[in-house]
């Protein structure tokens, strides 16, 4: 029988540039194992994989990247555990450098060609990465908990977040940053708002109220929510700045079906996150499901 082996989860960002002689990656350097790796770290309690790999990337090299693309997991095998690598492409931000958290660690930050990566499982990694076209990341976004329908007297789109739903929203915010949101827009309802406003309040984005997105926009003007998702995508477009935009259960179908997702991935829960890989040429390169701490 073969011996079981504990699972570690850890996570990173693959960082390339276009070099002298072809593409190159940022690398760091451990000086207690003499190699030179990409940087990765583990998932701390009550972390996504994406955020810790959004965070040790800032922590291994002093820079910011956002992540991009998923491109699955590697398996490093360390004695009786195996430490399970989540990777994401990444893209530098403009965010000013800071201290690497622990100079011991990591004692070197370079840029290489896929060859210099100490292992093998990388390189391939770094290789195949470097053929991927790149991608522009939107993020559909589920509202947080809401106050019941029954007993609220006022009108629904007045309706707020519950208290789980308020916690729910701030615990979007990592979340969020992770993938570089720097465009918010949302239903005009309420709740939708307030799932996002700890994160405007965090970056000092404003969120643009889409009133199709709401559930009585969506129930008169139908055909205004394919449109409304048509324009988001046309400034991420313009722009490549990742959109994240909050909408409701019965109008979440509508909004991932207008960005040539299958409507089967508009079944989130509250607060639960579909981010959408999108191609230069519009098309679905990937997608990602995450669900709520909460």
């Amino acid at each position: 029988m073969a011996e079981r082996r504990l699972v570690v989860h850890a996570a990173g960002l693959v960082v390339r540039r276009h070099g002298e002689t072809g593409p190159e990656f940022l690398a760091v350097h451990r000086p207690r194992y003499d190699d030179w790796t990409l940087p990765k770290g583990h998932v701390d309690a009550g972390e996504l994989r994406v955020e810790a790999a959004f965070r040790e990337f800032r922590e291994e090299t002093g820079l910011t990247a956002m992540a991009g693309r998923p491109l699955g997991a590697l398996d490093y095998p360390v004695d009786d555990t195996i430490k399970r690598v989540h990777w994401w492409v990444g893209r530098l931000t403009a965010a000013p450098q800071v201290d690497v958290h622990d100079p011991a660690e990591i004692d070197v930050v370079e840029w290489l060609p896929p060859s210099y990566l100490t292992y093998e499982n990388e390189r391939a990694l770094a290789t195949e990465m470097a053929g991927l076209e790149p991608t522009r990341t939107l993020l559909v976004v589920r509202h947080g908990k809401a106050l019941g329908r029954a007993g609220w007297k006022k009108d629904d789109w007045l309706r707020p977040l519950a208290a789980r739903g308020e916690r729910q929203a701030g615990n979007l915010v990592r979340l969020l940053a992770a993938y570089g949101v720097g465009d918010l827009a949302s239903s005009t309802s309420v709740r939708c708002l307030q799932t996002l406003q700890p994160f405007a309040d965090a970056t000092g984005l404003e969120i643009e109220g889409i009133e199709p997105l709401s559930e009585e926009g969506a129930a008169q003007f139908p055909h205004h929510v394919a449109a409304a998702m048509h324009y988001l995508q046309a400034r991420l477009d313009e722009t490549g700045v990742p959109v994240a935009v909050c909408g409701h259960r019965p109008v979440l179908p509508a909004m991932v079906e207008a960005l040539g997702v299958d409507a089967t991935h508009a079944a989130l829960k509250p607060a639960e996150v579909l981010v959408v890989h999108l191609s230069p040429d519009g098309k679905v390169a990937a997608t990602e499901h995450h669900g709520s701490k909460l």
